[in-house]
């Protein structure tokens, strides 16, 4: 009798557990070349469907596809694909860039009905495009991969406020092994509002500041909040959801403006458990890696070099309202400024202090430093004054 309880248990288990499995093996996968028309034969009759939309429409209709499916994977073909508008990605979705692929970033729709958008990869199911609905907490699409093969490239072509993937109310994410290029203010990566994610293997490039505009991070952390604009896409609930359990490794930053970051904040809703390890940084207009609100966060085993601005202010490694978290093992060469926390403010909300063991702080002397101008760690306690009454400096560890 024993025998045939147990047998029935592991019948009743494996009925609960494999039909999420069958249905990833069910899913099916799609591939396409920058010839390949939309699948959906409505689309093709649209009075906004030509040349230069073309590309735009195929990759929605897919998408479009893969959702009314449950999911599937929709693979790229090398060479180049015309993006002006966005497109959404619906959970359960896989999209592998082959090499030889390049997406370019266009502003030029042929004809005057529509706009080009700034994005091109919205990670939002399609559906919520459509129907302008919204999406809050990490309540969106889930479960998405973008990978890239070879030399697989996004292009953001100098357009202004440009961003490849605009990301948020999401949850476990991949990217990896694409290489972004030419931007011109905004952020090559949006990532807000999102649990779990792994952003690894990616090539930063050539980026340019846009006037007035911020720091333009490669990588922005940021909020959805109506009150800081830090999310501006409209189909976002603007919840204040901050980023939760988010790695980024191994990834390379040439000649970009800042690699990492937040530079704006809100209250009472810190971004955590940031780790950011193993990636190399030559080159930055500004700050390297610039934290705000983030607590206990990890930055370890990487490389960053040629930090430097006009005015002899860049620093490798920022952080503004830092709670805890280990920042080690780095190395920093050629910079203005290696590593420097103060208080910040912003918006009216309560002021950021950083807060940290005694412990913790004897622990960020753990860095190599070489050739950089300030090569101290040093700490401000005062909100606007950095004097050396209000700073607590301590010299890297041989």
């Amino acid at each position: 009798m024993k025998k045939v309880l147990i047998f029935g248990i592991c019948l009743l288990l494996a009925f609960l557990f494999v039909p999420h499995s069958e249905h990833a093996k069910s899913m099916k996968s799609y591939r396409i070349t920058p010839q390949t028309e939309p699948i959906d034969p409505v689309l093709r009759s649209y009075s906004t469907y030509n040349a230069k939309t073309k590309n735009h429409y195929t990759l929605r209709s897919y998408l479009e596809r893969i959702e009314k499916e449950g999911g599937g994977t929709l693979v790229l073909s090398k060479g180049t694909y015309l993006s002006p508008l966005r497109v959404g990605i619906p959970s359960n979705t896989t999209i592998i860039l082959e090499d030889g692929v390049i997406i370019k970033k266009t502003n030029e729709t042929g004809t005057s009905k529509i706009q080009a958008t700034t994005s091109i990869f919205d990670f939002v199911p399609p559906s919520v495009l459509r129907l302008n609905t919204t999406v809050g907490k990490y309540g969106g699409s889930k479960n998405i991969k973008i990978i890239g093969q070879g030399n697989a490239q996004i292009d953001l072509n100098h357009f202004p406020r440009g961003s490849a993937f605009a990301i948020a109310h999401n949850e476990n994410l991949y990217l990896g092994g694409i290489t972004i290029r030419h931007q011109y203010g905004s952020h090559a990566i949006e990532l807000d509002a999102t649990k779990t994610a792994l952003i690894e293997n990616m090539y930063f490039v050539d980026a340019k500041m846009l006037a007035g505009t911020g720091p333009n991070e490669s990588i922005n952390l940021d909020t959805p909040d109506p009150v800081t604009k830090g999310f501006q896409w409209k189909w976002s609930a603007q919840d204040r959801t901050p980023n939760h359990d988010i790695t980024i490794r191994n990834n390379r930053f040439t000649n970009i403006n800042v690699a990492i970051g937040t530079h704006q904040y809100s209250q009472d809703r810190p971004h955590t458990a940031v780790r950011i390890l193993n990636n190399v940084i030559d080159g930055t207009k500004d700050h390297a890696i610039s934290m705000m609100n983030w607590s206990q966060p990890v930055v370890q085993y990487n490389t960053i070099r040629n930090v430097r601005r006009a005015d002899g202010k860049a620093i490798a490694i920022l952080g503004r309202g830092i709670v805890g978290g280990s920042i080690k093992q780095n190395r920093l060469e050629k910079a203005d400024r290696a590593i420097q926390f103060q208080p910040h403010v912003n918006y009216g909300f309560k002021p950021l202090y950083n807060r940290f063991t005694d412990k913790e702080k004897l622990s960020f002397r753990q860095n190599k430093v070489n050739e950089v101008a300030v090569n101290q760690v040093v700490l401000f306690s005062k909100l606007g004054t950095f004097s050396a009454e209000t700073s607590e400096r301590f010299n890297f560890v041989p």
